[in-house]
């Protein structure tokens, strides 16, 4: 259980009503519908509107789950799921939202002789997981911005509940992207945290293409495909940003090349392109195709590439893992 200190809060204001705060805990879910956490009264909520979610320590994120009038947060409307930070104003309709981070914990004279926050810095073998959606803008032009934001609303919400139930943690969402990581428990082997972050890119493909067939009519001549770049290696977990509006991230040579792989999948056969560090970890289900070495802007070093063997594209590959 949460201490007092540690819960965040939302500070609720709406027109010819007192202002009330309400413990957030770790989901809490906003609408018009009475099974709702938070209940609006307003019109122009949907009855199932937005939730936030606890996603790790201190740190909330704010989704919006397709409603009709959107969420606003900070005066622009949310078209992915949005990390919150302390003093965010959230509008929904004409009730206005204000979140209170839980306090950073202090440190004393006594343990660090300054006083002030505890940064979060540690150096940790992490895999590394970036997925991106495949002509965004062209499809986003398509449909109308409500149900474009409904679409990309639900793809994110089940790419984090797939890459959750895989053990691992979601980054951060940038524009139609996601970053996610795995931090390997034991600093020299990392086999448990790559074969979960393959499978949370095998599903990720598969989803996909449920989402091409569930919503191939509102998507004519488009199909709604992903790219997947996967890497692992040692990386820096730590707390960025100004004093005032700090996140924690991972950050390092083995996350830009995640970055630099996803795009690779644009051009040959493979959703999923990984690097030999991430074959030479994986167990026998998972199935690879060399597809040789890449450079890698801004790094001395090529990196030797796979393409993931999925079931759609398992007739282009042939032999074992690596042949």
């Amino acid at each position: 259980m949460q201490a007092p200190s540690e819960i965040a809060r939302l500070i609720v204001t709406a027109e010819g009503q007192s202002a009330r705060v309400l413990e957030i805990g770790e989901r809490l879910t906003i609408g018009r519908s009475a099974s709702n956490s938070l209940v609006l009264d307003d019109q122009k909520a949907s009855r199932h509107h937005a939730e936030i979610r606890c996603v790790g320590t201190r740190r909330y994120r704010l989704d919006d789950v397709g409603s009709a009038n959107g969420t606003w947060l900070n005066g622009r409307r949310v078209s992915t799921p949005k990390d919150l930070r302390d003093g965010d104003q959230i509008t929904i309709g004409g009730v206005r939202l204000k979140f209170i981070a839980p306090p950073e914990p202090q440190v004393s004279h006594s343990q660090s002789g300054v006083s002030g926050t505890a940064l979060d810095i540690r150096n940790e073998l992490v895999v590394v997981l970036v997925s991106d959606v495949r002509n965004y803008t062209s499809m986003s032009e398509a449909l109308p911005s409500h149900e474009s934001s409904e679409l990309m609303t639900q793809w994110f919400r089940e790419t984090a509940e797939i890459i959750e139930a895989n053990g691992g943690t979601v980054d951060k969402f940038i524009g139609d992207a996601v970053m996610a990581y795995w931090v390997a428990a034991a600093d020299s082997d990392a086999k448990k945290e790559v074969n979960a972050a393959l499978s949370a890119a095998r599903s990720l493909v598969h989803c996909a293409g449920r989402f091409s067939e569930k919503f191939s009519d509102k998507l004519s001549g488009y199909a709604f495909e992903i790219g997947v770049g996967l890497n692992v290696g040692p990386a820096t977990l730590c707390n960025v940003g100004s004093a005032e509006h700090q996140s924690f991230t991972v950050v390092g040579d083995t996350v830009n090349v995640a970055f630099r792989l996803e795009p690779l999948s644009k051009t040959g056969d493979y959703r999923v392109i990984v690097s030999d560090e991430i074959a030479g970890r994986a167990c026998d289900e998972h199935r690879f195709r060399k597809l040789g070495e890449t450079e890698v802007k801004g790094r001395r070093q090529p990196v030797s590439t796979l393409g993931l063997v999925i079931s759609a594209d398992a007739g282009q590959s042939v032999g074992n893992a690596t042949a």
